[in-house]
């Protein structure tokens, strides 16, 4: 059992818009309103749906807050505490002894996708209900789902995940807004998407001091746009003018910034407030999972050693790092945007694909800086990790650097496990929703590999890994070692398949934002300098065209198509580059698969021997055979369909 720690004295009460406050000065989620509670029967056992408002505190003092930036700045209150606040959703078990462990999910801007990846569920922003928790199966691992806000730019919405960070007002600087236009637009918001608030709006005071260039290509000559040729809406929030296809860049003088580290520190908390026995949440032990954003989070989260909590203890026992590739992000510095990631053509030079990339420390070759994502002397708070990558990663988020210094190969550490969902896209996508594209009739974009069923069996090995010790499957990735990880330069498709190849990966960099940016989170050079460009290496293919070095999933070891995790952008400016996130099929000629195999029945029962050597490998369920299946069955039909 776990030692009852005094750090959080706190009584939940079963009413509705109850709150619950802590006294204990050192504590630092010290409060929590709980605004509705839900019970529903999951095969005999009662759960609950919960969900509330957290409220933190963070002494500016402590050496477990020193990384967060600006913290020092930050408003405190009567105890000198600085303040914050998320909203929570929580599914667990109502009776604590059926919870083994606890998932949290950090939360892609204000989403819980966690049901859809792991339970086959549909996506829901309010999932309080038996029919809205898919197949259950965090639930059968003895796990409680967890949510908690951390991001404060996320738009307000009814069950969206945020959280209320304080601001250091009038402190002035430079933020910065980019835009790639594949059709004329009038109007262009400073926010990066659609439900991210524009947070950082330009200081009118001072819009003399904003600039704009457009440009051609990603790494094209920036031409300065007159400022006779652009205006401002008067909250300073929206840009507008005549804009043609191409990149935009608005650099721009704002102020009153937030203080984004607190939401590593918010998750942090979280993970330890689970594990204490008083919470009426505890778990015994605790795992967070990261997807895309959030995954890139979660390795910003481990660099900069929040896995250590105030008291010395462990955070988070696991993590499930997802298609975050060889990324970090603007989570913590000032006037940090944490939705902005960076890709071939979209968000540029944010600090996101920075060294260090892999665990192991390395040494830069262009900085001669010897650095890792884990450091050594945090050992003892490692958590046991799997990083996961599609193919897309690959080409899109250089995730060959996580295990590779682009010369040779870096083996993961003893806590790590790397598994390459070979020729995947970054999201899962319906065969039904792909489009032709391209000169070749047979090219569609979008890739409908599904690999939930692969990521599901490994959230079991992992759980499994963290509360019962048993040792997962073996890493599975390309090397240079083994050939099936090659130099960019060196990537060759299959003759026959007659596809341009990408004009190059996503780039890592080392880039200068200048001399206060290591030490105080301040960017002086907005944008940055680009001091080294740094190609990753990517998956070689088989003679089929599919990757190589990773889980393959039956749909490629019973191949009927050619699944690329990249897509071109065919019929825009910058043709060559590639589209963000998406991938493309080739559906083969109807007698090249014919030759493989002679009806669909052949074709099925190739498809469940491939599926049985899944399972028995560990990287399918028993469970998820009939879905892979019939996916097969589906694909089959719609490439055999009459061709245009």
């Amino acid at each position: 059992m776990h030692t009852k720690n005094p750090r959080f004295i706190t009584l939940l009460i079963a009413a509705f818009m109850m709150v619950i406050a802590s006294p204990v000065t050192q504590a630092e989620l010290v409060k929590q309103t709980v605004d509705s509670r839900k019970e529903f029967n999951i095969q005999g056992e009662t759960y609950q749906a919960i969900s509330g408002k957290f409220h933190f505190e963070f002494d500016p003092q402590h050496s477990a807050n020193q990384a967060i930036n600006d913290l020092k700045l930050a408003p405190t209150n009567q105890r000198g505490k600085v303040e914050a606040s998320a909203n929570f959703f929580i599914i667990q078990a109502k009776d604590p002894k059926q919870r083994r462990g606890a998932l949290v999910e950090v939360s892609n801007r204000g989403s819980k996708a966690a049901l859809r990846y792991f339970n086959f569920a549909q996506a829901s922003k309010n999932p309080d209900r038996t029919d809205l928790l898919g197949d259950n199966y965090i639930q059968s691992l003895g796990l409680s789902l967890v949510w908690v806000g951390w991001q404060g730019d996320v738009s307000p919405g009814a069950n969206v995940m945020r959280a209320d960070l304080p601001v250091l007002d009038g402190i002035e600087g430079f933020a910065r807004s980019d835009w790639t236009l594949d059709t004329p637009h009038s109007k262009l918001s400073v926010a990066h998407k659609s439900g991210i608030e524009a947070i950082y709006p330009i200081d009118l005071s001072k819009k003399d001091q904003a600039w704009l260039t457009r440009r051609e290509g990603r790494d094209n000559l920036k031409v300065v746009v007159s400022k006779e040729r652009w205006q401002l809406t008067s909250d300073g929030k929206i840009i507008i003018g005549d804009f043609q296809p191409g990149i935009y860049e608005l650099v721009y003088p704002t102020r009153n910034p937030q203080v984004s580290g607190i939401g590593l520190g918010i998750i942090r908390d979280t993970g330890e407030y689970l594990k204490n026995e008083i919470s009426p949440y505890y778990a015994p032990k605790t795992m967070a999972f990261g997807v895309s954003q959030t995954g890139r989070f979660l390795r910003q989260f481990l660099y900069q050693g929040f896995n250590e909590t105030e008291l010395g203890q462990l955070a988070f026992d696991g993590m499930l790092v997802h298609t975050a590739g060889a990324g970090r992000g603007s989570f913590n510095h000032r006037f940090a945007q944490p939705s902005r990631d960076g890709h071939r053509m979209s968000a540029f030079f944010y600090p996101t694909d920075i060294f260090p990339f892999a665990s192991e420390q390395l040494r830069s070759q262009i900085t001669r800086k010897k650095d890792g994502l884990l450091k050594r002397y945090h050992e003892a708070y490692y958590p046991k990790i799997f990083y996961t990558n599609s193919g897309y990663e690959y080409w899109g988020r250089a995730a060959g650097l996580i295990h590779s210094n682009g010369i040779y190969d870096v083996k993961p550490l003893k806590n790590e496990r790397i598994y390459h969902l070979s020729s995947a896209q970054h999201f899962v996508q319906s065969h039904d929703d792909l489009i032709s594209v391209g000169e070749d009739e047979n090219l569609y974009r979008g890739n409908p590999i599904n690999f939930f069923p692969q990521l599901r069996a490994l959230l079991g090995h992992l759980s499994n890994w963290v509360i019962d010790q048993d040792t997962p499957p073996a890493s599975q990735y390309p090397s240079y070692s083994n050939q099936t990880l090659t130099n960019f330069s060196h990537y060759q498709l299959p003759e026959w398949l007659t596809i341009a190849k990408p004009y190059k990966p996503h780039t890592a960099y080392e880039v200068d934002y200048g001399k206060q940016f290591n030490e105080q989170g301040i960017i002086d050079n907005n944008p940055p300098l680009i001091m080294a460009e740094i190609v990753p290496p990517v998956p070689k293919v088989d003679s089929n065209g599919n990757e190589l070095g990773g889980i393959r999933h039956p749909l490629i070891t019973a191949p009927i198509a050619t699944f690329l995790p990249w897509s071109l952008r065919f019929g825009i400016f910058a043709g060559n580059e590639m589209v963000d996130f998406r991938g493309s099929v080739y559906k083969w000629p109807k007698e090249r698969v014919l030759k493989r195999y002679p009806n669909k029945q052949h074709y099925l029962r190739h498809i469940s021997e491939m599926t049985d050597v899944s399972i028995k490998e560990g990287f399918v369920l028993p469970r998820d055979k009939s879905k892979i299946k019939t996916q097969a069955s589906q694909f089959w039909d719609w490439s055999m369909a009459t061709e245009k």
